[in-house]
């Protein structure tokens, strides 16, 4: 290894023009790759793709260069990725990355600040909170504070964790960060919906209270948190002597893309001094459309709130934040340390975000949303939030005029749950069509969408989060998984009748 290639493999004088060129070597790959046919299906299983890229998990001795290295991305890896920019992979809440997102990506790659201590990132630090502080005023909340985060799974996590420590500071005085936690512990209940995000049970494994704490409200014909429900349940548990420590509630489900109701079930929690988070990671970003916020009335009167950029800001994955409407809850988990945040630093002219965070080393990513936000303008970003609104309500106007489709419950922002249903068919037979129409539109490379299981039978779920997609994409798969569907059941009953004839003949 010699001086010059040390030099050259980082951003140096001597590097700089290197960096150029790999760089600009890897954007015509992922351009090029645009150019090829598109298939977003075609799911290969992971035993094929171990056999395909097996060559990439030997490690030489002696590199292969950077080039030959990306050669190998484009040729073994891009082709076996997902086409998340293909109008037709509906399957998730899995946006396409905005170019405004990828070219900030690139700053903030090469400048690799990290958001833990000021001096590692200084501007990053002060971008950070300005974005923080508008989303704030977004979000109708004067006094409120935040931090950004890998997404919904670490949002949830930590607004329990401060609806948990907040709670225990307040009602026993204890600092949980210190003591840990106490005894009544076992008596401290969440409420949520079984249409709640399962990343809710994951955080109360981590927090010591298990997933027996766990209490389920029912909800409505909508997917939606009943408040009549929510009520039974809160009086219930206090008639036990349990302690609800706090209240989720979904600003859409990832099942159907379904809102509580947001005003009434705060109201009630608010009437017993109940923690409300909304886990907003999937339609929080609704709030920056005027034409639709009104579908998130009452988030501002939450004490915390999730929300995702990689989903409805269509930002490159990771992006996310998480929200309170009142900063000093952040202080439950204000933490010191002699290197990076000393107590004597000034307040006033430092920015330490470990302080407010559950990581330490941590990407710069609000400088993503900040890019996007800024050259595209807050009413083009608005426009694309609501035309994927408007391609859902398409897909659904269609699935409703479709006599073989069922449309299972009414699209309240992005998401469209349905059924094949045919004529004339069993319980089983409708389950082996609604799976088999999955695997057929994968297999042949029509599209890609999604599966759940709505009161214990399949289901298909079209998510729109692709400005590309257009109202007449949409309308074009629900007629492919119409005619997918249609198709298997004839072929099925071809078979049985073949089956049942030569059984006869015997």
């Amino acid at each position: 290894m010699t001086t010059d290639l040390i030099q050259r493999e980082f951003l140096t004088r001597i590097g700089a023009p290197h960096y150029y060129r790999a760089v600009t070597e890897a954007a015509g790959y992922v351009a090029d790759s645009c150019l090829r046919p598109a298939r977003p299906g075609l799911i290969e299983g992971a035993a094929v793709l171990r056999e395909a890229i097996a060559s990439l998990s030997e490690i030489p001795r002696q590199g292969v260069g950077l080039s030959t290295a990306l050669r190998e991305v484009d040729t073994l890896v891009t082709p076996h990725s997902t086409a998340v920019s293909d109008p037709r992979y509906v399957a998730h809440l899995h946006c396409p990355p905005t170019i405004s997102s990828l070219a900030a990506e690139t700053f903030l790659c090469a400048l690799n600040q990290s958001m833990d201590s000021f001096d590692q990132g200084p501007a990053a630090a002060v971008i950070e909170q300005s974005v923080i502080d508008w989303l704030c005023n977004v979000f109708g909340l004067p006094q409120g504070g935040g931090v950004f985060t890998s997404g919904g799974t670490q949002s949830n996590l930590q607004a329990l964790m401060l609806a948990r420590d907040n709670f225990a500071a307040r009602t026993l005085g204890i600092d949980i960060a210190t003591d840990g936690v106490p005894p009544a512990a076992h008596r401290w209940r969440i409420v949520c919906t079984n249409e709640t995000h399962f990343t809710i049970a994951t955080a109360a494994r981590l927090l010591g209270l298990g997933t027996s704490a766990i209490l389920h409200a029912d909800i409505d014909s909508f997917g939606r948190l009943d408040p009549r429900s929510l009520r039974e349940v809160v009086d219930a548990t206090h008639a036990r002597g349990e302690q609800i420590i706090a209240l989720v509630l979904s600003a859409g489900t990832t099942n159907r893309g379904a809102i509580d109701p947001l005003v009434d079930s705060i109201e009630i929690a608010a009437a017993h001094n109940i923690w409300v988070h909304v886990d907003g990671a999937a339609a929080g970003c609704l709030m920056l459309s005027d034409a639709h916020r009104d579908l998130l009335d009452g988030i501002s009167t939450a004490d915390s709130i999730s929300i995702d950029f990689h989903k409805l800001l269509f930002q490159a994955i990771s992006c996310g934040a998480l929200l309170l409407r009142d900063r000093h809850d952040f202080e439950v988990m204000r933490k010191h340390a002699d290197y990076l945040n000393p107590e004597d630093d000034d307040p006033e002219d430092t920015l330490n975000h470990v302080e407010r965070s559950l990581q330490t080393t941590r990407r710069f990513d609000a400088l993503k949303v900040l890019v996007t936000l800024r050259s595209l303008g807050l009413d083009t970003v608005a426009a694309m939030i609501g035309h994927t609104v408007d391609t859902a309500r398409a897909a659904e106007r269609a699935v409703a005029a479709d006599p073989h489709l069922e449309l299972i419950s009414p699209c309240m922002t992005n998401t469209v749950v349905l059924r094949w249903t045919g004529s004339d068919v069993s319980p089983s037979e409708r389950e082996f069509v609604n799976v088999e129409i999955r695997r057929r539109l994968a297999d042949t490379g029509q599209a890609l969408v999604g599966r759940t299981r709505v009161d214990g039978e399949a289901a298909l779920k079209l998510t729109f989060v692709n400005p590309v997609c257009t109202p007449d994409v949409a309308r074009d798969l629900v007629q492919r998984i119409a005619d997918c569907g249609n198709n298997i059941r004839l072929e099925s009953r071809e078979i049985i009748e073949a089956s049942a004839s030569g059984a006869a003949s015997c």
